[in-house]
């Protein structure tokens, strides 16, 4: 069988760019704090999303921002404990990372595939505006992209409005 050289090309080039981008490390980061009842309500759910991922090639990250002394710290301490957060987590001391990455408030999960952007906005659909939420979510949005990504395929909901408790940024955390 012969086969033309255009199309052999264009099939090297199709499983290069397939395996390059299976290779590609996807990172949930979950941006939460402490006080905010949304991201106490989702933790739930936080961990439910990490179990169903468990032997996939993602890393979960928990982050909390603006966490300058020991009070803070053990307070981020004290949550991971009573909601029995299972990912990893992080602690900044300024808000500069959300700035960077347009997050604004908590919860609101950013998707990441190596440093590209994949998803940004809401876990689901769960709430519907501050203070009102629904029995149970109808949108799984952060679901639907890490399987999107895991089987290679374009994320169809790139960015959505996450509800939840607003960042205050400061002119000295934005740098």
């Amino acid at each position: 069988m012969k086969i033309n050289s255009k199309y052999f090309l264009l099939l090297i080039f199709s499983v290069t760019t397939i395996f390059s981008y299976a290779q590609e490390k996807i990172t949930v980061q979950y941006f939460l704090h402490t006080t905010c009842p949304i991201s106490q309500k989702y933790s739930y759910v936080i961990n439910q999303i990490a179990a169903k991922y468990a032997q996939q090639p993602i890393q979960f990250e928990l982050i909390f921002l603006d966490i300058k002394n020991t009070q803070e710290k053990i307070a981020v301490s004290n949550f991971i404990k009573k909601y029995q957060l299972k990912p990893f987590y992080k602690t900044y001391s300024n808000t500069s990372i959300a700035s960077k990455l347009g997050v604004t408030v908590t919860p609101e999960v950013v998707v990441l595939m190596g440093k590209e952007k994949m998803y940004q906005g809401a876990i689901d659909d769960w709430f519907v505006s501050w203070g009102k939420n629904k029995k149970m979510a109808n949108q799984h949005y952060l679901i639907d992209a890490i399987d999107a990504l895991l089987l290679q395929q374009p994320v169809k909901i790139k960015k959505t409005n996450a509800i939840g408790c607003l960042i205050e940024t400061t002119a000295d955390n934005i740098n």
